[in-house]
């Protein structure tokens, strides 16, 4: 090594930022947010928090942590091949955090883990932590409370101790900012929850986080215990103008690096139309009820933009856990809202085809015939649309329906299930959307109609051979007139502008495009109040 020659132009020099004559930086923002809530816990709920009673978080906003209803206690697992005394390094605990945000401005967080990376139900880096309140009671809803940063799994799985439902665990999609509800549970023995770092997913660089949880005493069992679930129909896609500042922001999330371990595109809209909807008895629409934490409702929704049947049942989608598989439905369950089947029967690809197609009828074209049973091309194109589409929705689409019903009787035996059909698209045969000829549009339309008789025959198939309780929802009147180029227009058209965060890039359309605005929510709320009616 040698010394440089010219050192006024080639050595570094410091530069102190914090010269002794400058006051301390006071609090860091490092993991971007952090922010604490303070005293934001729902009216009359019992708060256990990360912490024990009278703790000084060191938060100038929220101040020590006062008295709770409970404890909180973490499990960490021991290296078993230590030849020390005792029980040998937890490791895990190198990898526990705490910032001073979230409830009361304080919570700890880890980094998710599968077997692979030493997590799982008992490995090396597993960190269970767990909730319990330290008092009885009988029904109550439980929340968690969700911080602004250090909480990004998408696959959280708590469980509820103490209850007896069919059901206790729960996932839980952790970048919501705010309390989220678990359920609502009848409770038999101590009441508890419990929150484990181990997720099908966990690579070691996802954060999950352990902040307060609430347990709001009810009276009893709620009137209604409602699950939403299924594609994009049902979860809101659509609802949100402009852009999609009416999406549930963890439904609507693009990391700093674009990709699938981080993007959800599921679009949950507070406009969707289970939340518009009030149910039979009710003098306020679901929405209300549960945004107000009544003790009249528990309200879940999970379902997701592009969903087929298999993403209900088996298949991961943006991330979360196949819909079944979060938990939601158990013997309390008195209601499930399902749209499903329209992206079985590749309406996405059809219409794309119609659009785009020049030297041909789109019904005399074809598309890429895929696996259905896993969404994969199988390398062959279809016959004819007009050949291909009403076979497809008898043959393959109507079973798979039938399957999915099942599947979710089986987990939530005391419910009615409302299928939810879908709208004819067009008005004045389409003439307003480019690339949509004179013949394409009614074919479309007609389409529609197909569909229906399949997904009210999956219905009658489910209800004679499996005593399902189900219910099917035609909303093709309640959108007479206000299709896409109506007066008024309740379903969009081509979007190119107005796009959600995780959306789309150009030159693409928006995922908006053919689905209902917020207005047309409002006609779907109509059709499913009435087949409720029924």
């Amino acid at each position: 090594m040698t010394w440089k020659q010219n050192c006024a132009n080639d050595c570094g020099h410091e530069n102190i930022k914090y010269a002794t004559s400058r006051a301390e930086p006071g609090r860091g923002y490092r993991l971007e947010y952090g922010t604490p809530k303070c005293g934001a816990a729902p009216a009359g709920a019992l708060i256990v928090e990360s912490v024990p009673d009278n703790i000084d978080t060191y938060n100038d906003e929220c101040g020590p942590s006062g008295t709770d209803s409970g404890h909180f206690q973490f499990t960490f697992y021991p290296n078993s091949s230590s030849t020390g005394p005792g029980l040998g390094p937890y490791q895990a605990k190198g990898d526990l955090h705490q910032i001073g945000g979230g409830h009361g401005g304080h919570f700890w967080y880890t980094h998710t883990r599968d077997r692979a990376h030493l997590g799982g139900d008992s490995g090396l880096m597993t960190v269970k932590g767990t909730w319990t309140l330290d008092k009885n009671i009988e029904w109550a809803r439980v929340l968690v409370h969700l911080p602004d940063t250090g909480a990004h799994t998408r696959q959280a799985a708590y469980v509820i101790g103490g209850s007896d439902s069919t059901s206790p665990h729960r996932i839980v999609e952790q970048r919501a900012n705010r309390w989220v509800s678990l359920g609502a549970f009848h409770f038999t023995g101590t009441p508890s929850v419990t929150l484990t770092n181990a997720t099908d997913d966990g690579t070691a660089d996802e954060d999950v986080a352990w902040d307060a949880v609430a347990f709001q005493p009810l009276p009893g069992k709620p009137n209604n215990v409602v699950v939403a679930m299924g594609d994009s129909y049902a979860s809101g896609e659509g609802a949100s103008d402009p852009g999609g500042d009416d999406y549930y922001p963890e439904s609507d999330y693009v990391g700093r690096v674009d990709g699938d371990k981080v993007r959800n595109d599921c679009h949950r809209s507070k406009y969707a139309w289970t939340r518009r909807a009030v149910l039979p008895g009710e003098a306020l629409s679901t929405g209300e009820l549960d945004d107000s934490w009544s003790a009249r409702m528990d309200y879940h929704l999970i379902a997701c933009s592009g969903a087929r049947h298999y993403n209900i049942l088996n298949t991961s989608q943006a991330g979360e856990l196949p819909q079944i598989q979060q938990g939601y439905l158990d013997q309390n369950t008195t209601l499930v809202a399902l749209s499903i089947g329209g992206n079985d029967m590749a309406f996405a690809d059809i219409i794309t085809k119609c659009v785009l197609a020049v030297t041909q009828k789109c019904q005399d074209a074809s598309i890429d015939e895929r696996n259905p049973d896993t969404g994969d091309e199988t390398g062959t194109s279809t016959p004819a649309l007009k050949d291909w589409a009403p076979a497809w929705a008898h043959d393959t689409v109507r079973p798979r329906l039938v399957k999915t019903l099942v599947a979710l009787h089986k987990q939530a035996p005391y419910a009615k299930i409302v299928l939810m059909g879908y709208p004819r698209l067009l008005e004045n045969s389409g003439q307003c959307v480019p690339g949509i000829g004179l013949a394409e549009g009614p074919w479309l339309n007609s389409m529609a109609d197909t569909v229906a008789q399949e997904m009210k025959g999956a219905v009658d198939d489910a209800n004679t051979q499996n005593q399902v309780n189900g219910v099917f929802a035609d909303p093709r009147e309640a959108f007479a007139g206000q299709a896409i180029c109506g007066d008024p227009e309740t379903i969009h058209g081509i979007v190119l502008r107005g796009r959600s965060r995780a959306d789309k890039t150009a030159p693409k359309p928006s995922m908006k495009s053919f689905h209902p605005k917020v207005s047309g929510t409002l006609n779907y709320a109509k059709a499913f109040v009435g087949a409720l009616a029924q």
